[in-house]
């Protein structure tokens, strides 16, 4: 396989050195004033094939491409803040001047197919968040800004047992452990599948961010295992200007403390952006009658770096280094009574690429990543009518250790095709107690291969085939594929449809947990004998915009198929080893492997049903006169269990965003309110009783509002309602009939939010 990947290697490097075609074009992007513009983007398209490239203009503004055929070609310009250009090429140098837009933002897109292109050109329903919806939200946390996609739902968690986690994330009703979290394009662990299965996205920054994209139905061919629903790749923030920086405090109420320094510079081929943050929330409680909290009290230490250096225009290496470190405090419920969690986490993650494009067809790439994650839990018995002291319970830890090695070749072929291909192995690592079956930890090895072929077929259509094959260490090999077509109808409305198939593996908490809860009743156990998830995902959509994009209107159908999907199956309390063991027995497992205990509700995963997720997403941006914006999005979803044609717990039918958005660039003022809704839910609790508890979630909507005013010598003031109405969950400060037990919390949302900031933004240079 690896002397195959070599020759492949080989004849694209050889072939593409001696490709005759010598044409290149070049020139400069700048603004109104004449200043060149870092960091633009430049799709080049071939009008005869439809081929597309795409190349960034350097730290002046300066761009060149190489390795065009005589054919005619038009370039589209895009910068952050400006109005997208396009124009013929009639010579080989085209000087072009942008005009400001700031109220429509156009992008460029990575996650749809590992390579930057166009939004319209996309054959898969990909979202985006740009740095200036960013900003401009005032939200802290991923987790926060998710929720204004259509088809995403993020739901925070608490000791109710609902499966959605902290903050974790639905992809079109597809679930967090389904769907991959990336950092620049690595993969993101923080105890990924043991933890609930979910990344904690209240816990990921938005300061260090470009952009967020997500990209939606089976995405296996790309990129792998955990990907069957959807991948989040939240893209670290590239520096612009010779020297640009900021330093930004806030605080509001529950004790909220946000501080943090960002500096980005780019000067003679060496570049970098890094910055240091502080966060900071006393926690809240929605149950004021017992002595347990909602949300726990929380500070983290966020630092994050990235260095980039260009040997020449055909080479660079990146490196990256992202550290966490947070502590948590909250009481729970445990099994003899009242305690207090002292929780510590630390994450650090090591990454490192080298490019090498020997001209303007080809790209080689190599990477590696390494990533460790350490949870240290500290549980204090609290005082009581039966032990007046504080009693100090058994610690309980987690480590994870993650490495990743991945090289892959993108190759212009031709004027109608882009392939694209590479390998990947990773490890993964975990080892802890009452964690797993063996405190010495467990650990899985993935080998891949895939490929993907762009073919543009005309000057309108354009086709993608990809395909994955990935080899585990636990259950063998498994092949996915991927299709998706992308027409230009007219130059505003563009189709796309796309079908994929995908593949997840069981990963180390499914097979081999065994996990005592510490604040409840219960216990869950792994199980050896699970089987591989399997989906099939369909994408069919379009998006029309106006000419000069002061409009877009946009709409997707899609369809997820999930077979041998694995759930925790509640057997209920356990109260004799007889019954246990009947119970283990019946489901292939030997009990002495399990040291069950009774009186507990006990939990086993299994693969329990064959789902399906289907619906529309809609959404659009207007640009409306006296600069003002609208925007919105609905999902209506329907997600049903094929066995027994019942509703998933945990999702709602209906979601839906309004944002109206105010920018006077001429005041420096800017302003917005965004509407959130979601309808009702069904889920289940585990009350104070340690009994299990359905319970519908209501229906609920809330507001948020942000405003910021630029003062002078680059000050900024800004100021954020969340929850502006005040929306609590159905059941706060609600107690049993006659008992002071209050009623299962199932949407642990504080209530209203006021934080009030100032930013000072500093640069040098153009």
């Amino acid at each position: 396989m690896k002397n195959k990947l070599f020759g492949i290697l080989l004849i694209l490097i050889l072939s593409s050195l001696a490709y005759a075609q010598t044409k290149e074009i070049s020139g400069k992007i700048s603004d109104q004033n004449g200043d060149g513009l870092a960091g633009a983007t430049i799709v080049i398209r071939n009008l005869a094939t439809g081929l597309q490239r795409v190349v960034t203009t350097d730290e002046v503004g300066n761009y060149k491409i190489e390795k065009l055929s005589e054919n005619e070609y038009e370039l589209t310009i895009i910068a952050e803040g400006f109005r997208r250009e396009t124009q013929k090429v009639q010579s080989t140098q085209l000087d072009i001047k942008l005009e400001v837009a700031p109220l429509q933002a156009e992008t460029t897109i990575y996650s749809g197919s590992r390579q930057e292109e166009l939004r319209e050109n996309l054959n898969t329903k990909v979202e985006v968040i740009t740095r200036t919806q960013i900003k401009d939200s005032g939200y802290e946390s991923v987790g926060d800004l998710l929720k204004e996609i259509p088809g995403v739902l993020t739901r925070r968690g608490s000791d109710t047992g609902t499966s959605s986690g902290a903050a974790g994330e639905q992809i079109q009703g597809i679930g967090s452990r389904q769907a991959l979290v990336l950092l620049d394009g690595f993969p993101i662990t923080n105890a990924r599948g043991i933890k609930s299965g979910n990344i904690n996205l209240d816990r990921q920054s938005t300061a260090r961010l470009e952009q967020i994209e997500v990209v939606k139905g089976s995405a296996s061919a790309l990129y792998g295992s955990d990907a069957i629903g959807g991948v989040i790749n939240l893209i670290s923030r590239e520096p612009r200007k010779p020297l640009d920086g900021s330093i930004t405090f806030s605080g509001g109420n529950f004790g909220i403390v946000d501080m943090r320094s960002e500096l980005g510079f780019k000067k003679n081929g060496f570049s970098g952006f890094g910055n240091i943050e502080r966060h900071k929330n006393n926690g809240f409680d929605l149950t004021p009658t017992t002595i347990d909290t909602t949300g726990a009290g929380f500070h983290r230490y966020d630092y994050f770096a990235k260095l980039k250096y260009e040997f020449s225009e055909k080479f660079y290496l990146t490196g990256l280094a992202d550290y966490k470190s947070g502590n948590s405090q909250g009481r729970s419920l445990g099994e003899a009574g009242f305690q207090r969690d002292d929780v510590d986490e630390t994450n650090q993650s090591y990454g490192a690429t080298a490019n090498w494009s020997p001209n303007g067809r080809m790209v080689a790439q190599l990477r590696g990543y390494f990533s460790r994650y350490d949870e240290i839990g500290r549980y204090t018995l609290l005082p009581s009518s039966r032990n007046p002291n504080e009693v100090r319970q058994p610690d309980e830890n987690l480590f994870e250790r993650f490495g990743r090695v991945d090289a892959s070749v993108s190759y212009v072929w031709g004027e109608r095709q882009v392939i694209q291909f590479g390998g990947e192995w990773t490890t993964d690592r975990y080892r802890g107690i009452n964690r797993l079956r063996n405190n010495a930890g467990e650990r899985a090895e993935t080998k891949v291969a895939w490929g993907q072929d762009k073919i543009f077929l005309t000057n309108w259509a354009t086709l993608t085939l990809g395909l994955r094959s990935d080899s585990h260490s636990i259950f063998g090999s498994a092949v996915s594929p991927k299709i998706g077509l992308n027409i230009r109808a007219t130059d505003r409305l563009n189709l796309r449809a796309s079908w994929g198939r995908g593949f997840r593996a069981p990963d180390l908490g499914q097979l081999y947990f065994r996990f005592f809860n510490p604040t409840n009743l219960y216990q869950v156990f792994g199980n050896p004998n699970l089987r591989p998830e399997h989906s099939g995902s369909w994408q069919v959509g379009a998006e029309y915009s106006s000419t000069k994009k002061d409009y877009r209107f946009g709409v997707n159908f899609f369809r997820n198929d999930v077979r041998n999907l694995i759930e925790a199956v509640n057997y209920g309390f356990v109260r004799s080893t007889a019954q246990a063991s009947g119970i283990l027995g019946s489901l292939g497992l030997n009990p002495n492997d399990y040291a069950v205990s009774l009186n507990r509700l006990l939990f086993v995963y299994q693969n329990l049903s064959n789902i399906y997720t289907q619906g529309i997403e809609t959404d659009f941006d207007i640009k409306l006169p006296r600069n003002f914006a609208l925007s919105g999005a609905y999902t209506y979803l329907d997600a049903r269990n094929k066995l027994d044609d019942s509703y998933l717990p945990e999702r709602s039918r209906h979601q839906g965003v309004l944002k109206l958005a105010y920018d006077n660039q001429k005041h420096g003022f800017r302003a917005n309110s965004r509407v959130n809704l979601l309808s009702k839910w069904e889920t289940s609790a585990i009350t104070n009783r340690g009994l299990t508890e359905k319970i519908t979630g209501l229906s609920y909507q809330t507001v948020d509002l942000y405003a910021a005013k630029s003062l002078k010598r680059g000050f900024e003031i800004y100021g954020t309602i969340e929850n502006l109405f005040d929306v609590k969950d159905q059941n706060f400060n609600k107690l049993r009939p006659n008992s002071t037990e209050p009623y299962p919390i199932v949407r642990p949302d504080a209530g209203r939010m006021l934080r009030l900031g100032i930013r000072y933004n500093f640069s040098r240079g153009n």
